[in-house]
């Protein structure tokens, strides 16, 4: 029991710091290096023009004021904290995935001719994974939590709609498609360490009778 608690305890721990650093750097970016309309200008993701296609990955440094930034930045925190503690070593690729896939799709799919910066995609990204792998990891936790995420944080899904200007609804579409469809193609895969073990007596097929044998005799 104390070894379960020492790895429990570390593992929250070590997801803690991974959240922790990866969610500062865009709050270092936006506070170390100026971010004026010319470098978002310059540095953000324009869909569909090569020569912005460096705005996949440096997009989520960019943020249009402090209220842009910490409504990202604390709520990504909060998604990769999950992602870590309960995908372990799977995370850091759906990590990868939802910050590349989110900008890659954004870039194909979004209007041309317009600047989009800001961490949301990924947010999204994290949020999307985390609820529908949640519901399909056969673990009644994670079910548990997909169910408490949707309750609690469905208010999100007004920032799919083009109601709000300023607002790149495009970047959140990508991004929730981006962790919906990682969550479908890896199921397999995190479903080995997620899904709930059965009771020993279930798969010792030796330890009890079947009640359906008698039914398979001849009459």
């Amino acid at each position: 029991m104390g070894l379960l608690i020492f790895n429990g305890v570390k593992n929250l721990n070590k997801a803690f710091i991974i959240s922790l650093v990866v969610s500062a750097l865009p709050v270092f970016a936006f506070y170390f290096f100026q971010q004026d309309y010319t470098v978002k200008h310059l540095l953000g993701l324009m869909p569909g023009n090569l020569s912005h296609l460096h705005g996949i990955l440096i997009m989520p440094f960019l943020h249009s004021d402090s209220m842009h930034l910490w409504g990202n930045t604390f709520q990504m925190f909060f998604g990769i904290l999950l992602l870590f503690l309960h995908f372990k070593n799977l995370a850091t690729g759906i990590l990868l995935l939802q910050w590349i896939g989110a900008g890659l799709l954004l870039f194909v799919l979004g209007e041309r001719g317009t600047i989009h910066i800001g961490s949301s995609g990924v947010v999204y990204g994290l949020f999307g994974f985390i609820i529908l792998s949640g519901f399909m990891a056969g673990n009644r936790r994670l079910r548990l939590l997909s169910l408490m995420m949707l309750m609690y944080y469905g208010g999100m899904a007004w920032g799919l709609f083009p109601w709000q200007e300023k607002v790149s609804w495009e970047g959140h579409v990508s991004g929730l498609l981006t962790g919906l469809a990682t969550a479908l193609f890896l199921r397999n895969h995190y479903r080995r360490f997620t899904r709930d073990k059965k009771p020993d007596w279930i798969n010792d097929s030796g330890s009890r009778e079947d009640p359906y044998a008698r039914f398979n005799k001849g009459i």
